[in-house]
């Protein structure tokens, strides 16, 4: 089968103009829908020709593709809670990664409407779960967010999207350089200053996500982008309702806005929690 990239009409024509979409044609699968469309890839949710099972395949412009790396450091950190990565490789123009579908959506979905507290623990602590598998390896995520967080068919919730990601350490460019490495609301202080990066970074992002789940908020206001990365460093996030105030020193560890003082790593995070299951 040629590899190529061919374009095919997806759904009905609205105004007398039919939409265009361009869909993947990868040997070895057949493309059933399109997921979703980021800054800088694709996703399509395809069906395994060999054993027709449903599988994701996500695609870059070759010659600017991260894939191989994102497929590297998703094989080294396998585990229960991280996305099962199946193959990668080079179709034509483009690069494809693909990975286990998780059919029950991302966690940002999910943060439509208020968590239970216990339900909100069970799920940080399978994503400290798969943070943790990443920086035993020594890589740092740096792109904790609710939409980062996959739900499998089952419940069970996994780590995806490692596009980002780098060894600790790694110097990064911050807002002097104007540019920020993740997402804006989830950032770590330190990031935006441009400091090396290390898992304590990702703990903070959690502590946000912690934060949302139990609030139905984010810890830090603002309007603009300024404003809330000016939150990050610089103001104390909004306390949690009363309802999970047993809650809230794990939260201040986790949002600390200096390293020293924060949960270095995932590690961390699960031993707080299993302290807490004890207590």
């Amino acid at each position: 089968m040629p590899a190529s990239l061919a374009w095919r009409t997806l759904g009905a024509p609205r105004r007398g103009v039919q939409r265009l979409q361009l869909a993947p044609r990868v040997p070895g699968f057949r493309v059933l829908r399109e997921l979703g469309t980021g800054r800088r890839s694709s996703a399509w949710l395809a069906q395994d020709e060999g054993s027709g099972g449903e599988v994701v395949l996500k695609l870059q412009p070759a010659l600017a593709s991260t894939l191989h790396r994102e497929w590297e450091i998703a094989h080294e950190a396998q585990g229960a809670h991280v996305l099962r990565v199946h193959d990668h490789g080079r179709c034509g123009e483009w690069a494809y990664l693909v990975t286990e579908h998780a059919a029950g959506g991302d966690l940002a979905q999910r943060l439509r409407c208020q968590i239970e507290p216990t339900q909100a623990l069970a799920w940080l602590q399978q994503a400290a779960l798969g943070l943790a598998q990443l920086h035993r390896r020594g890589y740092v995520h740096r792109d904790v967010k609710p939409a980062n967080f996959l739900l499998r068919a089952d419940g069970d919730l996994v780590l995806a999207d490692f596009g980002v990601a780098a060894r600790s350490g790694e110097q990064a460019a911050g807002l002097q350089q104007g540019r920020v490495t993740g997402t804006p609301r989830y950032v770590a202080p330190e990031q935006l200053q441009g400091a090396p990066a290390t898992p304590a970074a990702d703990v903070y992002g959690l502590g946000v996500l912690l934060h949302e789940m139990l609030a139905g908020r984010s810890p830090f206001g603002g309007e603009t982008l300024m404003e809330v990365l000016a939150q990050h460093l610089l103001a104390a996030p909004a306390p949690l309702p009363p309802a999970s105030a047993g809650l809230q020193p794990l939260a201040d560890r986790m949002l600390a806005k200096e390293v020293k003082y924060r949960l270095p790593d995932a590690d961390a995070v699960l031993g707080q929690l299993a302290q807490r299951c004890l207590s």
